[in-house]
């Protein structure tokens, strides 16, 4: 069970593993208050999101802990929801979970988990891209995740290894225009960029509006194509059904590629998103094969429209 986690030496949200409420184990609690404390990543709270209809039909009332600057975002999605985010107190309830038990109390399986799309773009800030963003076949790009994960180096990837499908004529020439959604770390890889590659920096325009995570959401739904490393963006086209590529390494994380056998070479697609498309790399951080590969299917898909 996730819940034994909070009893670990490294488990940092100690004020939520020490409340006093119950664990809700998934039974109808009308007139109760529920707590969800979502205490992972961003990636992981979007992924987990499509369980919420389900819980709020066996609750009183719930209320749900985020991470730190994403409330409005959920609360424009889940309006009869307390929503709180990390590091504020947490609110009174009658029964609590963790976010990442979901799954296990719904009986999640590859074929009855809910699909996407269960998130959608603001049509207001969907606009502004509109006319934004202009024609072409638009592909937004994001190469850099949280530099503090563990495992970081295997799933960021340089900008520069990606040069050859920025600077691509043939590309240029089919009308196709990147757009960088990098919003902090590792927007300063642009400026080392060749003098021809074509990629548009929106990433200061994402940040200076009031709802970045609410921004990004709608940039996503207004772009042909989403290129984007394990982080919370890839996740975010997924849940929206968006068209996105995963450059990832050989043995991706279980969100993405499941191996239910000890062969390695006999891979199963992930069941939370339907519209990703993997480019695995074959040995640890040499990305060179990945992204002829990805520059190959980008010129197919262009010429498939």
């Amino acid at each position: 069970m996730f819940e034994r986690r909070l009893s670990m030496h490294y488990y940092t949200h100690r004020p939520f593993a020490r409340r006093a409420e119950p664990y809700w184990d998934g039974t109808p609690i009308p007139g109760k208050r529920l707590l969800i404390f979502a205490d992972l990543g961003l990636g992981d709270t979007i992924l987990l999101a499509r369980f919420l209809p389900y819980v709020m039909d066996r609750v009183g009332s719930l209320a749900i802990q985020v991470n730190e600057g994403t409330a409005s975002f959920w609360r424009r999605r889940f309006p009869d929801v307390h929503i709180t985010e990390l590091r504020e107190r947490m609110p009174a309830c009658d029964a609590r979970v963790n976010m990442f038990c979901l799954p296990r109390l719904f009986g999640a399986m590859p074929d009855t988990i809910p699909k996407p799309p269960y998130l959608q773009a603001d049509e207001a800030t969907s606009m502004r891209w509109r006319s934004r963003i202009g024609k072409g076949f638009r592909v937004g790009i994001a190469w850099q995740g949280n530099p503090q994960h563990a495992r970081d180096a295997e799933r960021s990837i340089p900008l520069a290894a990606l040069a050859p499908v920025l600077t691509d004529p043939a590309l240029k020439a089919a009308g196709v225009r990147f757009f960088s959604l990098q919003v902090m770390h590792g927007r300063d890889q642009i400026a080392a960029l060749p003098d021809n590659a074509l990629i548009e920096d929106l990433g200061l325009e994402i940040s200076e509006m009031p709802d970045p995570l609410e921004a990004t959401a709608a940039l996503v739904g207004e772009l042909d194509l989403v290129i984007a490393v394990d982080s919370a963006l890839a996740n975010l086209a997924g849940a929206m059904d968006r068209s996105f590529w995963l450059p990832t390494y050989k043995i991706p994380d279980w969100r993405w590629r499941m191996y239910p056998t000890l062969d390695p070479t006999m891979p199963q697609p992930a069941p939370w998103y339907r519209s990703a498309r993997l480019f695995t790399c074959r040995e640890r951080m040499v990305w060179n094969p990945v992204v002829a590969e990805m520059r190959e299917a980008l010129l197919a898909k262009i010429q498939a429209t």
